[in-house]
């Protein structure tokens, strides 16, 4: 499980943080509405995803700007790089994978938090510059399939795959975290309370600094663990700011058991047995239960 986390932990610098954009309302004015929402001539399964949980699923563009210009960010590395749009013949996958994910959130949070659209594209970038997933200002989610992430497999039962390619999945609720946070108008009081200051990464990397100082990966671990054990993060990078601390545990929460979760991060840290409960709490007013979902993953993925 410390995997998955180091995973997430990487995918996210490489994807970058948002800064924080204005809340973006649909109104008669600003035409917004129209922009988010599938045609009357969209697939059936597309309009249902939209009316159930508020995104679009996407699966073509007329032109790589179409993709890359997204409402509150723009990609220009991308543009100029270029993309390719997904196989036709792969749609009805893209939306047993997606229904099977959304299965497990409730429209509610979706409609609140979550990205107003999600693309699926057969490759994002070229060359060395090629993004399997990428999260495009809070609006725009990007991932390619078949997915060409280190770790991931091949698709063998679309509908399950959510269940069995674990690599995927972790990175999918990263950028999806990524969405959730920036969308949030303002920090959770008590979750920031709850463990020590967030520090703008100044303790995370007077760690990293003296471990490329002398390579000892003992002391580096010994050190790792007690920043994010006294200080009620899953990672050190959580000890940046909030939206990063957030989004680590609700990635968690929502692709792994309550048993692992308490032996390997709660039995230890009163700090983040206080997070947990919080989280729970937050997703719980939302309308979800974010520790059932990961339960589910976690017996769905060990039960195949």
């Amino acid at each position: 499980m410390k995997h998955a986390i180091l995973y997430i932990t990487i995918i996210a610098a490489l994807t970058g943080a948002c800064s924080k954009e204005e809340q973006p309302v649909a109104s008669a004015n600003t035409g917004l509405l129209d922009i988010f929402t599938p045609g009357s001539d969209a697939d059936p399964v597309v309009r249902d995803i939209y009316n159930s949980h508020g995104i679009w699923i996407r699966t073509e563009f007329a032109s790589v700007q179409e993709l890359t210009n997204g409402y509150l960010e723009v990609d220009a590395l991308v543009r100029v790089r270029g993309a390719k749009p997904l196989d036709p013949a792969l749609k009805d996958e893209v939306y047993a994978y997606t229904n099977t994910l959304l299965s497990n959130v409730p429209g509610a949070f979706t409609k609140a938090f979550f990205p107003l659209e999600i693309f699926y594209v057969e490759s994002y970038g070229a060359s060395w510059w090629v993004y399997p997933l990428k999260h495009l200002g809070r609006s725009r989610l990007i991932i390619s399939w078949p997915n060409t992430t280190i770790g991931t497999i091949p698709v063998a039962d679309p509908a399950k795959h959510y269940y069995q390619d674990s690599v995927l999945t972790v990175g999918v609720w990263n950028i999806i975290c990524q969405s959730i946070t920036a969308r949030m108008e303002e920090p959770i009081a008590d979750f920031v309370a709850a463990g020590k200051t967030h520090d703008g990464g100044k303790a995370y990397d007077q760690i990293l600094n003296a471990y490329y100082a002398d390579y000892d990966i003992e002391k580096y671990d010994a050190a790792i663990d007690e920043l994010t054990r006294e200080g009620g993060f899953l990672t050190g990078a959580g000890s940046r700011d909030f939206r990063s601390d957030l989004a680590s545990w609700i990635q968690l929460l929502a692709t792994e058991s309550s048993e692992n979760i308490q032996r390997e991060y709660l039995d230890n840290s009163p700090a983040r047995a206080a997070k947990y409960a919080i989280v729970i709490d937050f997703a719980r007013q939302h309308g979800w239960d974010i520790q059932a979902a990961g339960n589910t993953f976690r017996q769905r993925r060990d039960n195949p």
